[in-house]
């Protein structure tokens, strides 16, 4: 799913000179020149442009082994081991280590900012209600009032991800108080449900109590300390070093811009918001694999009693194993299962143009982290394992995943959308859409975004599929994780499904390369248009919000008005 090109020759990084010289192999690093080239046709094959890896050990005498594979711009500037990667989702154990942080500075009286008057102690069972009084509503009653910061990190609060529903220009703020808008998908505590929306309610908790902004706090209590000098939740800061990597596409390998702007970068901190190197990484994976407390100083980083919460398994991510994993728990920002009989600590990130790992084996003392500048997770996921497997000593495996067969689905023409199927869609939490028509919208508005669509389809795939292009609705969407919406006819059985795909469009381009392409993003909804008895569209029901299994209203059965994650009103 990457760009394919080849570099014969990998840059690392020696810290303690910070002078970027040519890799050596020896024989007594696990990355050795056979695993090296192994490890780059894989990244050819996926289409990965570059990927910085660090071998850490808990005994500060074992040396940190780096490797780098690939280009970090598109001049071909090689990634090295301080080069600077987003960490995606690898950043939240961050933010619940800020909240422990902070929960400790109030129960030894350090404080700068007052609680609310309901609330006694401040402690991972405070009630998210006490904290945010006013602002804190669920669509469901019991939720709203028990959840607590242990429920919100470790994401069985009952609300499903809902990642569509924010714009890149939203606050914190603006999202905890949108929140009442959107429906639940379970009861509080029933059922683990990744959601990103927590981490920024948690980042807005931070802002909010301890006298700092959340991006300011993680550098004075945590990158500070550390000494992880080039760590940062402020993308001009690092842009600004010149280290910084480009991003690219899984397929056809394009460049596209930094998933997050300056602008987004307070909305996103907590649930993504970290750029690091492997360097700073190792000082914060001693500082783990010494429990929280940093060995070179000695001082305590995160306290002990979070340090232990955080990595244990407090909801059940996944209730069943592979021949190779056992089932995993969340704890809050960790996953923590058994991977080939050994006890690991793990999470992985993803974004546009960024899949990220981080593991380490407190049993063995060492972690591993792996860090990429295209969306792929099996290249991620693909190297990290190989090299533990090494470290371990245990016997080899494949860990490359099996190509996907692409398969272009047959489209059935005579269901096209109704005219009246085009129009405008309506909902709280959401926000308003207008889907249009290359058959039947006149407005200028449309003409634009149908053009734009045809731009890209019919430079990427000729005017051959212009045919089912003209069985899709589009609309201009300006969300976080996409500017636009394609919804075309279902390819399986049930013939009043739509797939609903956010994406970005790039009609002009992006860098070098001034040809126009789509960037699709991982947010495939199912859509279902509701047609009152006149033969008018009431309108859709969204179904996908909720990835684990059958939400509450599925399982109490009725329309689709009723059962659907998200309900959009049609009122034009």
């Amino acid at each position: 799913m990457l760009g394919r090109w080849h570099l014969l020759l990998a840059f690392a990084s020696i810290v303690q000179s910070q002078t970027q010289v040519p890799l050596i192999f020896t024989k007594d690093r696990v990355v050795d020149d056979e695993l090296y080239s192994f490890i780059q046709d894989e990244l050819d094959v996926l289409n990965v442009a570059g990927a910085s890896l660090a071998i850490i050990y808990a005994d500060e005498n074992r040396p940190v082994e780096y490797t780098a594979w690939g280009k970090r711009d598109e001049d071909g500037a090689p990634v090295t081991s301080d080069t600077l990667f987003n960490l995606g989702s690898c950043g939240k154990a961050f933010l619940s280590a800020s909240i422990g942080i902070l929960i400790k500075d109030f129960a030894d009286g350090k404080n700068t900012t007052a609680l609310p008057s309901a609330i006694t102690r401040f402690g991972w069972d405070t009630k998210l209600s006490d904290l945010l009084p006013g602002e804190w509503l669920l669509e469901d009653e019991w939720a709203t009032e028990k959840a607590n910061l242990r429920d919100m990190l470790s994401h069985v609060t009952g609300l499903p991800a809902h990642d569509a529903s924010y714009s890149p220009y939203a606050s914190p703020a603006d999202i905890v108080n949108n929140m009442r808008n959107l429906r639940t998908a379970n009861e509080l505590r029933a059922q683990y449900e990744y959601n990103n929306l927590m981490y920024v309610t948690g980042s807005y908790i931070v802002s909010k109590y301890s006298g700092l902004d959340y991006r300011d706090f993680v550098a004075e209590r945590i990158f500070k300390p550390l000494g992880m000098s080039s760590s940062t939740l402020y993308p001009d800061d690092a842009a600004a070093t010149g280290r910084l990597t480009q991003a690219w596409t899984p397929l056809g390998g394009r460049r596209i811009p930094f998933f997050m702007p300056e602008h987004s970068a307070p909305l996103i901190a907590g649930a993504g918001g970290v750029q690091s190197t492997v360097e700073d990484l190792t000082l914060w994976i001693r500082m783990l694999l010494n429990k929280g407390v940093n060995p070179r100083t000695n001082e305590t980083i995160i306290p002990k009693a979070t340090f232990e919460l955080v990595t244990s398994a407090i909801s059940i991510a996944y209730n069943t194993g592979d021949p190779l994993t056992s089932i995993m728990g969340y704890g809050m920002g960790w996953g923590r299962l058994s991977y080939r009989g050994q006890d690991l600590i793990t999470h992985n990130g993803g974004a546009p143009g960024v899949a990220t790992r981080i593991e380490f084996y407190p049993d063995h003392g060492f972690g591993v982290v792996t860090l990429t500048n295209t969306a792929v997770q099996p290249g991620s996921r693909m190297i990290t394992r190989t090299v533990v497997d090494r470290v371990l000593g245990l016997p080899e495996y494949d860990h490359r995943e099996p190509q996907p067969v692409r398969v272009q689905g047959k489209v059935d023409l005579l269901r096209q959308p109704f005219e009246d199927m085009a129009g405008t869609y309506a909902n709280a939490g959401y926000g308003n859409f207008t889907l249009c028509s290359p058959i039947f919208s006149s407005s200028k508005a449309c003409k634009a975004v149908v053009k734009d669509f045809l731009t890209v389809d019919t430079a990427l795939h000729g005017p051959d599929h212009l045919p089912t292009l003209f069985v899709s609705l589009f609309a201009a969407w300006d969300r976080f994780w996409g500017t636009h919406l394609r919804l075309t006819p279902s390819k399986g059985e049930e013939r009043d499904e739509y797939d609903l795909a956010l994406t970005t469009l790039y009609t002009k381009g992006y860098g070098k390369n001034e040809s126009p392409f789509e960037d699709p993003s991982s947010e495939h909804l199912t859509a279902r248009f509701v047609v009152n008895e006149d033969g008018k569209v009431k309108g859709l029901g969204l179904f996908g919000a909720a990835v684990q299994g059958q939400t509450w209203r599925q399982k109490k059965g009725g329309s689709v008005e009723e059962t659907a994650d998200v309900w959009f009103h049609k009122i034009t």
